[in-house]
């Protein structure tokens, strides 16, 4: 009689324990963070996918170098994470690591495709600047080479000078046509080129007339 009384009042403490509003509230919490956690960050993975590709096609591999670096290898490092998540079983599962990884994908992408805009903006206008400068001294090339009233060593020197001013007149007419192709590093890059080889001619040209006409006095 008195264990039955006993067991009774077991039964009902436990049953108002675990009805107490606050013993089930803790509960839910538990099993909400529980499920969270195993829950693995689909959403912030395509999200931080079509970020980077963002990024790339603004052109941040070119343009924002560093800050697409850090967002791709925060990517990779999310991906390693989630795979070795993966391979946990689905109790002991914690993907908020690589969804903290994912978030700063998100960010340093976003960063890049800004800086790239920027940065592409500046790189073009330097090359149509660089192009300027070449075009003026190749200008300025042709017009020493069509100089009559100075003479030359020998015509031998005069054709081969004219010849590497021909060359460097196709080169910059290539350099000219990418520029529709937003390479305006390698197009700034190469106008340079362009107009040093163009001073060189001139200075060549001068050197050489300037001892022809030595010689004839």
């Amino acid at each position: 009689m008195v264990v039955t009384k006993i067991s009774q009042t077991r039964t009902r403490q436990s049953t108002r324990h675990s009805d107490h509003p606050a013993g089930g509230l803790v509960l839910l919490m538990t099993c909400l963070l529980l499920t969270a956690c195993a829950e693995q960050p689909v959403p912030q993975l395509d999200a931080a996918i079509h970020a980077l590709e963002d990024a790339r096609v603004a052109g941040a591999e070119d343009y924002a170098i560093e800050i697409f670096a850090e967002a791709e290898t925060a990517y990779l490092q999310a991906k390693k994470e989630l795979d070795q998540q993966r391979d946990r079983l689905q109790f002991f599962r914690d993907y908020q690591p690589a969804t903290t990884m994912l978030t700063k994908v998100l960010t340093s992408a976003a960063q890049a495709k800004r800086e790239a805009i920027a940065n592409k903006e500046e790189a073009k206008a330097n090359a149509e600047v660089a192009l300027a400068y070449a075009r003026q001294n190749l200008q300025d090339t042709r017009s020493l080479l069509l100089e009559p009233s100075i003479p030359v060593t020998d015509q031998g020197q005069l054709d081969q000078l004219t010849l590497a001013f021909q060359a460097a007149e196709t080169l910059l007419a290539e350099t000219e046509s990418i520029m529709t192709e937003e390479n305006f590093i390698d197009v700034m890059t190469t106008a340079h080129s362009v107009e040093s080889f163009a001073i060189r001619i001139q200075e060549q040209i001068i050197s050489a007339r300037q001892l022809a006409a030595k010689r004839q006095v």
